[in-house]
């Protein structure tokens, strides 16, 4: 099937680096995208995680985006393997609390230096993102409020905050790559490594 002459158009925009490209596709498919994600078993807040965490994604390799069939049959494939990650990853955060309750595998001395040390160079990250976004941010990650009481709170529309919380994401990936490069490599969301970072200082999935 021949791509939509409108996906083509979106597509293009981002691969030139176009953020209101990102903007429009958000407004295009937020909800279908959210609705897609509740119908694979999510329920709303998981779903808008999710759907955020897709079109971050997108973002981060809009430079080698090829287009085949619809951006919205392109996102939900993204957002269905977010969703096995994400099942991936609860039960990898079960072994961890699992690991955290026995003694024996208590942390060292040294790892809580680490540690830290990490959660000062992620705190300075998250200060420097705009204004905006680090409001956005620091409610949704540190929080946990929804975007719903995220936009209620900021008097915005809930995709424009989903928009804001998709940019800090995506800075925030970008300036802790080279200090977290085995975590960026993966498909674990910066959302999940936030959480393990709370303990030490770090940033709050």
């Amino acid at each position: 099937m021949e791509p939509d002459r409108t996906d083509c158009k979106l597509v293009l925009r981002l691969r030139n680096g176009d953020a209101g490209a990102l903007d429009a596709v958000l407004k295009l498919f937020w909800n279908q995208l959210v609705d897609y994600v509740s119908a694979l078993g999510a329920d709303r807040d998981t779903a808008e995680d999710v759907a955020q965490q897709a079109l971050v994604r997108l973002w981060e390799r809009r430079e080698v985006l090829r287009l085949e069939g619809s951006l919205r049959g392109l996102l939900y494939r993204i957002a269905r393997n977010l969703c096995f990650d994400v099942s991936r990853q609860r039960k990898a955060s079960e072994r961890v609390a699992r690991r955290s309750a026995d003694p024996s595998l208590a942390n060292t001395p040294h790892d809580r230096i680490v540690g830290a040390e990490l959660g000062a160079i992620i705190e300075t990250a998250v200060n420097a993102l705009p204004q905006r976004r680090r409001e956005v941010f620091i409610l949704i990650r540190y929080h946990g409020l929804s975007h719903r009481e995220t936009a209620k709170i900021l008097d915005l529309a809930p995709q424009t905050v989903a928009n804001h919380l998709g940019m800090a994401l995506a800075d925030l990936r970008e300036t802790l790559a080279r200090y977290l490069p085995d975590y960026y490599h993966r498909s674990e969301s910066i959302s999940d490594r936030s959480r393990s970072h709370r303990a030490v200082g770090g940033l709050s999935q």
